[in-house]
């Protein structure tokens, strides 16, 4: 489509539509001007036509009016019936001269029937006012003959009349066929008009309309066929140069959508992938084969290949030992072919100052790596640093536990049942050497019941060490474990065992409930076995992030002298045990007695 301005290409030109209208409106206003000039000038030449006829009617009858005065006269020659002949005539040429004023039969190059009948009676006329109406002419002869012309001179006259009103018809038809022919054309004009208005707007206006729905629709394809330089065909080059833009635009949103959705979900599948990995290695345990159960298997990492595009993924490990978290280790020192033709992009598994290897990308040479790539990449050689350095504190962690249950067993075993079975085997000596010496029997039987005696203490002892070391958290709450161990000892010991319980769920962590729970036991062990009490409680209360635990009953407590020996966890083995279990709460243990009765053990940690 050819390029122009509207302001200039167009706008005094012919082919611009407001010109044009102003065209059509010239040519009406032409048209009307024309019908009404003709109009007022037909209308114009009428004026008078009426005056003439009612004059030539009134000749004829003042023709009648001289005959009638003349015959008068004739009969009585009176010199009054005289004056009024004269007077009649006089009357006669004076209407006679305004007859011949008006315009229809005062044309001297007229050569119409009107005109030449006007020149018969003007001649009939003269003849007779000339010849036979003298004042000192008329004889009763003459008027007898001039009656005779008067009645051919009215006959004349009403011709006259005839033909004047012959000549206003016509008048008054060239009036009715302007106002017909005007009308016509005005008609055939307005016809024109619409027509060329329903081809040259109309048509190209709807099509355009439809043409601007159709591009709000999103349908660009369709395009404007008016090629007029004229408003419209700016409309429609604008409106095509606009469809042009917009699907330029439409298919660059279009595009900007189709990466941004391709980003998103890469990310997503990387994200899931990272999540699956990490979900893998923290919750990564050993069975009982002491296999892994959760790791970093070939799936994670050829789903990592697959969803980088290209290259291979490997894992370096740093140690000669391979961790089982992670099976995919290569060996750096071997040399390939591969080494030559590719390239390397080793990401560190680094946490903190350690550094446990390397996740190596290794991709052709004719291949260049992403950010996006490198991003996904560094995140997962980050999650499996992290997992490295867990399951290493993780390995640290549960060697101390080890050696601190250990360290616990032993001392336990010395404190209890290794003191009984020293006890014994001194009693032991003892029935020896009665035996050798032979001495009365009821003192070997006294040494024996004090051995029976030992067995029996060291087999309880034994008893209460089992329970302690198989003790586990079955329940998930420390509450109800709390609740169980109170039931428990409320039917050994054969009376009530209050418990006032008031920490969030699951507000300890599980060293803090394991450690709790042991020394709850062992304190109610000490009650149902030394205190004599009627009751007991406990209570477990927070304040701000400090828990405080009670543990009291009302029995004969302890003697002042053993009180400072007991804070000190010297003398009985149990008050030791939970000693060094406050221990791994970072608090102590605090045993004092009750004003009113009892005793009370207390202690006071952190979370």
């Amino acid at each position: 489509m050819k390029q122009f301005h509207p302001t200039t290409d167009f706008a005094d030109s012919s082919s611009s539509l407001i010109a044009r209208a102003g065209q059509i409106m010239v040519v009406i206003i032409t048209l009307g001007l024309v019908s009404m000039i003709s109009s007022m000038l037909v209308t114009e030449s009428l004026n008078g036509d009426a005056a003439q006829i009612n004059n030539a009617g009134s000749l004829r009858m003042q023709a009648i009016r001289i005959s009638r005065a003349a015959f008068a006269y004739k009969l009585t020659q009176a010199e009054q019936d005289k004056k009024q002949v004269i007077t009649e005539v006089e009357n006669f040429n004076i209407r006679l001269s305004h007859l011949l004023s008006g315009n229809s039969i005062n044309n001297e190059n007229d050569q119409s029937e009107l005109a030449k009948h006007k020149e018969t009676v003007l001649r009939l006329w003269a003849n007779f006012n000339d010849e036979n109406l003298r004042e000192d002419s008329i004889t009763i002869n003459a008027l007898i003959q001039q009656s005779k012309n008067f009645d051919q001179f009215v006959l004349v006259l009403d011709k006259l009349v005839q033909l004047l009103q012959l000549e206003s018809e016509k008048k008054l038809s060239l009036l009715r066929l302007i106002q017909v022919i005007s009308l016509l054309l005005v008609i055939l004009t307005a016809s024109f008009v619409l027509i060329k208005l329903n081809r040259a707007v109309l048509v190209p206006l709807k099509e355009l309309v439809n043409i601007a729905e159709q591009v709000g629709k999103g349908n660009f394809s369709v395009k404007a066929r008016y090629d007029k330089q004229d408003e419209l065909g700016v409309l429609a080059h604008t409106i095509n140069q606009m469809s042009d833009e917009l699907k330029l635009t439409y298919q660059e949103f279009e595009h900007r959508v189709d990466t941004k959705t391709l980003e998103l979900t890469r990310s997503n599948k990387s994200l899931d992938l990272l999540y699956r990995a990490a979900h893998n290695l923290a919750g990564y345990t050993l069975s009982e084969q002491d296999s892994p159960t959760y790791q970093i298997n070939h799936h994670i990492i050829e789903e990592l290949q697959t969803l980088i595009g290209y290259g291979k993924i490997n894992i370096e490990i740093t140690d000669a030992k391979h961790n089982n978290l992670i099976i995919d280790v290569i060996n750096s020192q071997n040399v390939t072919i591969d080494t030559i033709c590719n390239n390397y992009h080793k990401f560190a598994l680094e946490k903190g100052s350690l550094l446990f290897g390397y996740l190596v990308w290794e991709l052709p040479k004719n291949k260049q790596a992403c950010g996006w790539q490198k991003q996904i990449l560094q995140g997962m050689a980050n999650i499996m640093a992290t997992a490295i350095e867990l399951d290493q504190k993780r390995t640290s962690e549960n060697r101390l536990v080890i050696v601190e249950e250990r360290a616990v067993i032993a001392r336990e075993l010395h404190d209890s049942l290794a003191q009984s079975l020293s006890y014994l085997k001194v009693q032991m000596s003892l029935l020896t050497r009665k035996m050798q010496k032979q001495v009365p029997q009821t003192q070997l039987e006294e040494t024996i019941n004090d051995i029976k005696d030992g067995l029996n203490s060291a087999y309880s002892q034994l008893r209460e060490l089992l329970t302690t070391f198989r003790l586990k958290l079955d329940d998930p709450s420390i509450k109800s474990a709390l609740a169980s161990t109170v039931i428990e000892f409320s039917a050994k010991c054969q009376h009530t065992i209050e418990f006032d319980y008031q920490l969030p769920a699951n507000y300890l962590s599980a060293n803090q409930e394991i450690h709790l729970l042991q020394i709850v036991r062992e304190a109610l062990s000490n009650i149902h076995r030394h205190a004599q009490a009627t009751i007991a409680g406990i209570s477990i209360k927070l304040k701000d992030t400090q828990v405080t635990v009670k543990i009291w009953d009302n029995g004969k407590g302890f003697p002042e002298s053993t009180l400072e020996q007991k804070n000190n966890h010297h003398g009985h083995f149990g008050i030791g045990i939970m000693q060094e279990r406050a221990k791994s709460l970072n608090t102590k243990i605090h045993i004092a007695n009750r004003e009113e009765r009892g005793s009370i053990i207390s202690f006071e940690f952190f979370h």
